[in-house]
């Protein structure tokens, strides 16, 4: 095995969509990967569910991994957060929205049972893994928010629903404070201050904490060359020796690296020599990686991987409009008529915010990201083998009892938070 290959772990988070019931919708989309792909999937998910999720996260990896330097989304924060939003969306919006979600082809029974119960699935105990997925909606005082629109995200998504007054100075706080509770104070603020046309603020809010269930041992951690694509340097690398899951196919390498419990595993993959992590994931696609994943084979290898810690920040306006959402911000052509009682089609996306947290460690993995949709009235404008991990590379964090990913990134240089 060559020792200096770049380091691409694939995986990615995506969780929730929900639709409500408005006309215009499309029924089918092209189903992008193969079904072999899903056979050792297990419920809750059912199978059409799982490939719209796989086909989103892949999509909206590759539109983020066009920014530059490090970076990691979380794809099941976003899609909770939109599949909540467009439960207030109507006509060309929802049809829009749930293009861009991959879930034209699925009902709104199927969507909103079946990601409670994954949802339910996911928040469920398991051995050392502390993971929950937190949902919430705030909307202004005296905004005269649709009720059914707030109850479907209570049932469907656990919501809490709590009026506010925005114009308090106080008011970003409290949400803050919620968002700090929900990620274990590893983020602690999504919003600076709340625009006068802002009526309605969704979010959502996923933490992962998992021990390794082979831990490495501190003992074995010391500095190693790392090659980002700008400079070289000394990092502090973990090593350890053992029988592990090795996955192989057309000169990519990689390694599979269970938490406890077997039910979440980090996922890392090494392109061939002289390929970025970018240029991978312009070759690759969710169902490539699912098939190296299921052909793994147990080899003993001697693996060298940095400690890392990262830290990640974006608008996601520029990324969703082009995966097709761009009547969601268009504040003459958005329609989200079923988030008030008037029926009104004078509110628009202002903006998406995205924050996300990892850190890395001989232990394990800490993981949080979070989502915030801002609500805005259209009278005001718009706001737009022998592995060594030694190169810039892409990671990730995935639920291996249903075949999903949970959280993607880009490392380029370890060193840099």
């Amino acid at each position: 095995m060559n020792k200096k290959k770049n380091f691409l772990i694939s995986c990615m988070l995506v969780f929730t969509m929900s639709v409500t019931g408005c006309a215009g919708v499309p029924q089918d989309l092209t189903d992008e990967y193969s079904n072999e792909v899903y056979d050792h999937m297990t419920d809750p998910m059912n199978e059409k569910l799982k490939k719209s999720y796989l086909n989103f996260s892949w999509d909206f990896f590759k539109q983020s991994s066009e920014k530059p330097g490090n970076i990691m989304v979380s794809p099941l924060s976003v899609y909770t957060a939109l599949s909540m939003t467009q439960n207030g969306a109507c006509g060309q919006t929802k049809t829009d929205m749930k293009n861009t979600l991959k879930a034209g082809g699925i009902s709104e029974d199927e969507l909103n049972k079946g990601l409670k119960e994954w949802m339910n699935d996911l928040n469920s105990n398991v051995e050392s893994i502390d993971l929950t997925v937190a949902n919430s909606i705030w909307y202004r005082k005296g905004f005269e928010a649709d009720e059914e629109f707030l109850q479907k995200n209570g049932d469907y998504y656990s919501a809490s629903l709590k009026s506010l007054d925005f114009n308090d100075k106080k008011a970003p706080d409290t949400i803050n404070e919620w968002v700090k509770d929900a990620t274990n104070g590893t983020i602690d603020k999504i919003i600076d201050q709340i625009n006068d046309d802002i009526m309605i603020c969704l979010i959502n809010a996923v933490y992962f904490k998992g021990d390794w269930k082979d831990p490495f041992s501190s003992n074995n951690t010391y500095k190693q060359v790392f090659n980002s694509s700008e400079k070289t340097e000394n990092i502090d690398f973990m090593h350890r020796r053992g029988d592990m899951s090795y996955l192989s196919s057309d000169g990519t390498e990689g390694v599979l690296l269970p938490y406890v419990g077997e039910k979440f595993a980090l996922v890392a993959l090494l392109p061939p020599e002289g390929e970025t992590p970018r240029e991978m994931i312009n070759n690759f696609s969710a169902n490539k990686i699912w098939k190296l994943i299921k052909n793994k084979e147990n080899k003993t290898i001697n693996l060298s991987i940095p400690k890392f810690e990262s830290n990640y920040e974006d608008s996601l306006i520029e990324e969703l409009s082009n995966m097709g959402m761009k009547t969601a911000f268009d504040p003459n052509n958005a329609d989200f008529s079923l988030m008030q009682k008037s029926r009104n089609k004078d509110l628009c996306i202002s903006d998406v915010k995205h924050k996300t947290f990892i850190k890395v460690d001989e232990k394990g993995t800490e993981a949080s990201a979070v989502t915030s949709i801002g609500i805005g009235a259209t009278s005001a404008p718009m706001q737009i083998q022998e592995l060594t991990f030694d190169r810039p590379f892409v990671y990730g964090i995935v639920d291996l009892e249903n075949g999903l990913p949970l959280f993607i990134g880009i490392i380029e240089n370890p060193n840099e938070n």
